[in-house]
């Protein structure tokens, strides 16, 4: 019940957040619509007495106020609805901007990579439409909790026994909330079978996969297996929906019998002259308006308990990004160097995945000098890119440190290190912006600065690009937009080098296998030029250059080679050094120098 209170106080502060006036107005207009109908059932009673009175006078009186309630109510509903609607739209508005800015103001990565974060992340995005539709489960919950009181003491006025029936309804709430556990344990439950059949529904209709699966003859193929998913995914919620069915009907069961038992109450008390006609018609009126609320409860209920998971969910992110502020806050902070006099010094450094056992990386030592320019090799799994995400603080160490000169990484605000850290990924992002923002957003201050922005790509080799689009910088890139430019995957790695060469004086450049989708004649040149720009840039700032690449011939210009395998700093040194050690590094250069001959 805590948690509940508390889930129900976080949606309610955002819903007062969103907009104050039309959430006192939706509760307000829907309280009137919920009382309307129980009033104009009183009126009919006092109609039907005065006519059988005889009391003309008294009948027209309770006619004029029918007609004042239902004018009022109906005009309380259309409002009502038109509110609530523009409410839900500025509530999801609202969500939507606060889990951006929590999703993506995180400043790490668990939330994104581990399986069990993922998990909730997934159920989060499916079901954060229920955060907006909160805002309408407490409404008309509301109504229905006011419309049950306004019923509860007209039942009293005809004879307290009647009260006895809103007591059958008991089960059916019950119920109802057992129902909603079913569904949403369902759903838990099948979370993954979703994001399979989403992919499978991905690479069916997206471009990206297009050429292979015809090529490969899986046309039929892949829309089948999206078939059979969703036919196991059906089998599965049609299990569940059969049982919820079977639990609702005995909980609708016990609640006619109390509904029958009211009527012939109430009827045997009017042949008993104990009851007026009026009281009968009030009765019948009352008793189908709790069926109606009866069933609407159950509803509000099964919503409600539905919206709190999705809000619990919603609470999790915000302790999760709590967590994560608490474990990164520093008690002693260090300013960011203006340069790097020293180097960035590895000590006993370790890190463990969270959530897994294995080390990826253990007890890695080693200097990465000032000015110099480093590359990194090793096969797939080898610790490479999980090196990389700790020197941009994606994670922290399981053990050991990172030093910048002799200070601890983690005393250097991390906003403010990143700012000093540009990066070229292979897995990059295509932000289908103007030509212009896709690579201006690298140094955000300049973003519309045109030469600032074609002199990164110039720095980066990329500036060809530029010749291909019918607006140069200004061109509108993807297929999203109407008369968008939509580029070849090495002209979109291109933009993505520009964007990393945005930073004319980061203290660290990192090129993760930046240029993937080029030719290796393309990334020598690039990398000769990039080797030139740091030599430029290590007399400004110290700045350290790391490159990771598969290509030997690539990384052998690097001041500095590091050579990781299972986790472990295996070998050292430069090109020479390294090949005359004949060890792991010119097995490997052999190796693949032997599929160029």
């Amino acid at each position: 019940m805590t948690e509940a209170l508390r889930s129900i106080g976080v949606i309610l502060r955002i819903v007062w957040r969103a907009d104050k006036p039309r959430t006192i107005l939706a509760f307000v207009l829907f309280a009137i619509n919920g009382l309307w109908l129980v009033f104009n059932a009183f009126w009919l009673k006092i109609i039907v007495d005065a006519a059988v009175e005889g009391d003309m006078t008294k009948a027209l009186w309770a006619v004029a106020g029918m007609m004042i309630t239902s004018v009022l109510g109906m005009v309380a509903n259309w409002t009502g609805v038109v509110v609530l609607q523009r409410l839900r739209e500025r509530v999801g508005w609202l969500i939507d901007k606060q889990l951006i800015d929590l999703s993506s103001g995180i400043p790490h990565l668990e939330h994104h990579e581990r399986p069990d974060y993922l998990k909730e992340m997934d159920l989060l995005r499916r079901e954060k439409g229920n955060l907006s539709g909160v805002v309408q489960t407490l409404v008309v919950n509301f109504q229905t909790l006011l419309q049950g009181l306004a019923v509860g003491a007209l039942l009293a006025y005809l004879h307290p026994v009647l009260l006895l029936l809103p007591l059958f309804a008991v089960p059916s709430l019950v119920i109802g909330s057992r129902v909603e556990a079913i569904r949403q344990k369902t759903r838990e439950e099948t979370v993954e079978m979703w994001r399979g059949a989403d992919h499978l529904f991905e690479l069916a209709t997206t471009a990206g996969p297009a050429k292979e699966l015809r090529i490969f003859g899986l046309q039929e193929e892949v829309p089948d297996r999206h078939r059979q998913a969703w036919r196991r995914l059906d089998r599965i919620h049609q299990r569940a929906s059969i049982k919820g069915a079977a639990l609702s009907g005995a909980g609708w069961l016990i609640f006619a019998v109390g509904y029958i038992a009211a009527i012939v109450f109430v009827v045997l008390r009017a042949v008993s002259e104990e009851a007026t006609p009026g009281d009968v018609i009030l009765a019948v009126q009352l008793t189908g308006q709790i069926n109606q609320q009866v069933s609407s409860a159950v509803s509000g209920v099964s919503n409600f308990i539905r919206d709190l998971r999705t809000v619990r969910r919603y609470q999790w992110l915000l302790n999760y990004a709590d967590e994560i502020g608490e474990r990164i806050r520093m008690t002693d902070p260090a300013p960011i160097p203006a340069r790097i006099e020293k180097g960035i010094e590895l000590k006993n450094l370790s890190f463990v995945y969270p959530g897994t056992e294995t080390e990826v990386l253990s007890n890695v030592s080693l200097l990465l000098p000032a000015g110099s320019t480093i590359a990194i090799v090793g096969e797939n799994g080898a610790g490479k890119t999980t090196l990389v995400k700790l020197l941009c603080r994606f994670y922290e160490p399981t053990s050991g440190t990172i030093e910048v000169d002799g200070t601890d990484l983690r005393r250097l605000p991390i906003e403010e290190w990143r700012t000093r850290i540009s990066t070229g990924f292979q897995d990059f992002v295509r932000f289908e912006l103007l030509a212009r923002q896709t690579v201006g957003v690298g140094d955000l201050i300049r973003i519309d600065d045109a030469p600032s922005v074609e002199a990164a790509l110039g720095r980066a080799g990329s500036s060809d690009v530029l010749t291909s689009l019918p607006s140069g910088l200004e061109t509108q890139l993807g297929k999203t937009f109407e008369g968008g430019a939509e580029l070849s995957g090495g002209q979109w790695q291109k933009l993505a080098l520009g964007r990393a060469m945005m930073r004319t004086e980061p203290l660290l450049l990192i090129l993760d296998e930046p240029t993937a989708s080029l030719d290796a004649e393309t990334e020598h040149a690039l990398f000769e030029g990039y080797t030139a720009a740091a030599e430029a840039s290590a007399e400004k700032s110290g700045a350290i250059t790391i490159l990771v690449s598969h290509r030997f011939s690539t990384v052998r210009m690097a001041d500095l080679i590091i050579v990781i395998d299972g986790g472990r700093v295996v070998e050292y040194g430069d090109h020479q050094q390294l090949i005359q050690n004949q060890g792991l590094y010119a097995d490997l250069y052999e190796l693949q120098a032997r599929r160029y001959r």
